[in-house]
This record gives C-alpha cells, structure tokens and sequence, in this order.
C-alpha cells in the first residue's frame, strides 16, 4: 500500500515531517518519527521503506532486512526495495531470502539455503568511492558480492582475493581500448583474504621484462600488477577527470627505466622464488621485496 489509509491524514502530515528532519540531516529525529509513524500505519509500505534505506545507508544490515521485509509486504511493485532487500540478505547470508529478492528483478535462481558463489564475469570495481576512490578488476560471483582480482593500493585498506560487497547497479563507466565497461561501486569489505601485498621495483625498460614476471606470477597462482601503468598515465595532477586515488608514498618511487610492480601472496618465499627464476630468464636486476600489506 502506496498510501496511508484514507482517513488517517495524521500519518501522511507525520510523513511530511519526517522527510523534512531528514532533509535537515536531522537522521536521529527522522528515524524516531518515522518508526512511530510505522506503528500508526502499519499497513502503508512507505515508513518501513524509509527506514530501510536510511539504514541501508549506515550498512546497518539487520535493520534494513527487517524493514524491507516489511515493506515489500505492502508494495512488492517497488524494484529499489527488492534490490535493497537482495543486499541486506547476501550481506547477512540468508540466502533463501536474498535469492527471492534476486529472482524478482529478473535472475532465475533456484530456491536454496546455499550460498550463490557463480562467475559472473571480471568487472570494474571502484574501492572507497566516497573517500579515495580507486578502480580495480573483480570478479563477480553474485549480484552484489566480488572477489578483488588486482592488488589494490595499500592505502585502499583492501588486498588481492578480498570479498566486498557491492553495488548491483553500475555507478559510471570506464573506456578500455575504446569499449565502454560499467563500474560497481564497493558498499563494504565482507572477508578479508590472508594474502598479502608485496611491491618490487624491476631494473628495466623493457615492458615485455614485465609481461615475463606476470607470467611467471600466473604459473605460480600468484597475483600481479603493473603499477607503473598507474604512475605514467593516471596522475593525478596531470588527468583531474580520473576517478582514481593514486598513493604517492608508492608511486613517487619510480624513474623511466625502472617499472613499479606489485605481487600477492601468502608467503614471502613464493615472491622471491618467482623472482629469482625472472632475473635467470630476463638477464635484469630488481630492488628487495617490501611487503606493503
């Protein structure tokens, strides 16, 4: 119900009060109306839709269940709801409950207790977007769940194979060799993995050194970036329009024949050992491994 019943005028005047606290960022007068505003109108889906998205905002995730609940009770047409309780579910694994929501906005997945883990695809993952926003690939094993696959900054607070909890709808997009990929925004860290981040500098010009070591990093199950790429034609002074946030306490470091790269792993040995097969292969030097994270 979109409405409040027809003689309760009290509710709807309630209503207007609170959306004017909340737009005041009075947030704790809002919330305390609105949830007396829920008792005197039970029926009407539009409080408990209030109070789920402002909970929702704080990723207070237990209240913004229980609210949604409610409010796809009384108006199951509303898609934002639906996504909204899809989060709060996956975010809190009541995953009967999140692939109900899931199947209403056009996924087809089966009534289950288990936990969705698919492959959806590589996408563009933006890290911190309200704070200091960076741009990594994940992979996408839900609608609103990803597992990092590039090595953050150390400065991001996230590492390689780390779960987070995302937006399901794009926020942006990115052009890669001229091909427009939408971006998802990070709501929050999930799961810290237990790998680590590792940065090396490699004594060389040459690009196809560094496509070496990320083969090599391939073949050992190791993750792998290019940070140079980063430093040479993402800085920010000279691109104000990248979204990225670059750390400079890193990226200062390099020179034009030296390349920047990061590895991630479980144990410092497995990046030596790669690297001690690259400088046999490639005749190059590197500078000593700096674990960063």
């Amino acid at each position: 119900m979109n409405r409040p019943p027809s003689n309760n005028d009290a509710a709807e005047q309630l209503y207007r009060l609170v959306v004017e606290y909340d737009r005041r960022g009075d947030v704790y007068n809002a919330v305390k109306l609105c949830k007396r505003l829920a008792r005197m109108a039970p029926d009407w889906s539009v409080p408990f839709a209030f109070l789920s998205r402002t909970y929702r905002s704080r990723l207070e995730w237990k209240p913004t269940f229980q609210y949604c609940l409610r409010a796809v009770e009384h108006n199951p047409f509303d898609e934002n709801l639906w996504e909204t309780l899809g989060i709060a579910a996956t975010a809190l694994g009541e995953w009967e409950t999140a692939r109900y929501a899931w199947n209403q906005l056009g996924f087809h997945f089966k009534p289950s207790a288990e936990a969705l883990h698919l492959d959806l695809g590589i996408i563009p993952l933006r890290l911190n977007p309200a704070t200091q926003p960076e741009v990594v690939a994940a992979r996408r094993i839900n609608p609103v769940q990803a597992t990092i696959e590039s090595i953050p900054q150390p400065s991001s607070g996230r590492c390689y194979k780390d779960l987070v909890l995302v937006e399901n709808k794009p926020n942006g997009q990115l052009y890669q060799q001229s091909k427009k990929l939408p971006i998802h925004d990070e709501l929050q860290l999930l799961k810290s993995s237990n790998w680590h981040t590792f940065s090396v500098l490699l004594y060389t010009d040459s690009s196809a050194d560094v496509d070496t070591l990320a083969n090599l990093c391939l073949s050992a199950n190791l993750g792998f970036d290019n940070w140079s790429n980063a430093t040479r034609f993402f800085q920010p002074n000279l691109h104000r329009n990248v979204a990225e946030y670059f750390d400079q306490a890193i990226f200062g470091k390099t020179e034009r024949e030296v390349f920047l790269v990061a590895m991630a792993a479980k144990q410092v040995k497995e990046v030596e050992k790669v690297l001690a097969t690259w400088r046999v292969i490639t005749l190059r030097e590197c500078g000593g491994v700096e674990l960063l994270h």
